[in-house]
């Protein structure tokens, strides 16, 4: 079973209750009771519900004991004690916390176990209101940071990463937000692999462990709902470098508030059948907002190709070269199947230059206008074949970025 555990989860999970003034008159104390109330309500904008044993105030210093998180469709699992360290309260009657400080998380789904040591929030804000279109009220905090993760599975350690590097840059204005993620140092233990042939064609190849990082970089426009996801990547060591990039807009602060609204409302729904319905009714009708700008996916070689080609040739008893030729020469007669001539041209033509030396293959989706999601989503279902021209698909290989 996959774990899914991602820095927005950690973050909506971070997000609590109460806290004391760092002054020291007792008259200018916190409200403890609202601001509680406030940041359960940050939570329950996503539809996730936090419970904690005490509240232990030291001055600006908070420490929530035993904090369970529980979310829509997923397992509750306890993240121990939160420390949130200057805590203020701003005049517009919204708080401001320095920093929130997490407990080592473990988090055990049958055989697999997830761990995440030193997780730090920074700059957190709690708004007077979490149904806001402010920006404090969509990307509440201004980092966020992990020590090691890893992964184990039947008591085997698989994966592991040193940390995880968030940074989110704000405009002056709050029109646009920056954001800056990096993983460094993971390592794949793939030795645990069960396929027998799988296992044996990993080790020919020499990829039982492996080493690497990975990258998001991307931004959000406030008005126009323009995501930019210029790059998200992961580079594995001596395989080689596979880079995403996605362009969509439409994702205001309406739509996000709207999206918030209809989490709330699953949750609120004892019928767990019924409130996966609605739900998935009402995110169609929220998709007609979306339009789809552009697309991309590229593979940097950094050795896979040969040592794939070799591993290739020597299964059919001959040379990695030759199995190179003997892949050209079979192309035309696999593409044939599309019934796209124009696509099989580019694609023919971008495999055999990446074959001749592989450097990079990229495919990209640019439509001269943006394509709203619905109409992408009908010629998809109707003819998959018409995705080609709508969103002028281009194959090419070895391009410089």
């Amino acid at each position: 079973m996959t774990i899914q555990f991602t820095s927005k989860r950690l973050f909506s999970a971070s997000v609590f209750v109460a806290a004391l003034s760092g002054f020291t008159m007792p008259a200018m104390a916190l409200d403890a009771d609202d601001f509680a109330t406030k940041l359960s309500a940050m939570t329950s904008q996503t539809g996730t519900k936090l419970s904690f044993s005490a509240v232990e105030p030291d001055g600006s210093t908070v420490v929530l004991k035993s904090v369970r998180v529980e979310s829509p469709g997923k397992p509750a699992f306890d993240m121990g004690d939160v420390t949130f360290k200057g805590v203020e309260e701003e005049d517009d009657g919204s708080y401001f916390v320095d920093e929130a400080v997490f407990d080592t998380i473990e988090i055990t789904e049958r055989q697999n176990k997830v761990s995440i040591d030193g997780i730090e929030v920074s700059g957190l804000t709690v708004p007077v209101d979490a149904t806001a279109s402010s920006l404090d009220g969509i990307v509440g905090y201004e980092g966020f940071s992990t020590g090691e993760i890893s992964v184990e599975n039947a008591g085997a350690n698989v994966f592991s990463m040193a940390g995880l590097e968030l940074d989110i840059e704000r405009a002056d204005d709050e029109s646009q937000v920056k954001m800056l993620m990096t993983g460094s140092d993971l390592k794949i233990d793939l030795s645990q692999v069960k396929d027998p042939k799988a296992k044996d064609a990993l080790t020919q190849l020499g990829y039982e462990n492996l080493t690497g990082d990975l990258k998001l970089d991307g931004s959000w426009d406030k008005q126009s709902g323009i995501i930019n996801m210029k790059e998200y990547s992961l580079t594995l060591d001596d395989v080689g470098r596979l880079a995403l990039a996605l362009e969509i807009s439409g994702y205001t602060p309406e739509f996000i508030t709207s999206m918030q609204q209809v989490q709330s409302a699953a949750a609120a729904n004892p019928d767990p059948q019924a409130a996966q319905q609605a739900r998935g009714f009402a995110m169609l009708g929220m998709l007609q907002q979306l339009s789809f700008k552009s697309a991309s996916i590229r593979f940097e070689d950094g050795s896979l190709t040969e040592k794939a080609l070799g591993y290739a040739g020597k299964q059919q008893g001959v040379s990695g070269d030759d199995m190179r030729m003997a892949l050209k020469g079979m192309l035309p007669l696999m593409l044939g199947q599309l019934g796209i001539p124009a696509l099989q041209q580019q694609i023919s033509a971008a495999a055999s230059t990446y074959l001749d030396n592989p450097e990079n293959l990229t495919i990209s989706a640019i439509p001269a206008n943006p394509v709203a999601v619905p109409v992408l989503m009908g010629a998809g279902m109707g003819d998959p074949r018409s995705l080609v021209d709508l969103l002028n698909v281009q194959v090419t290989a070895n391009k410089p970025l």
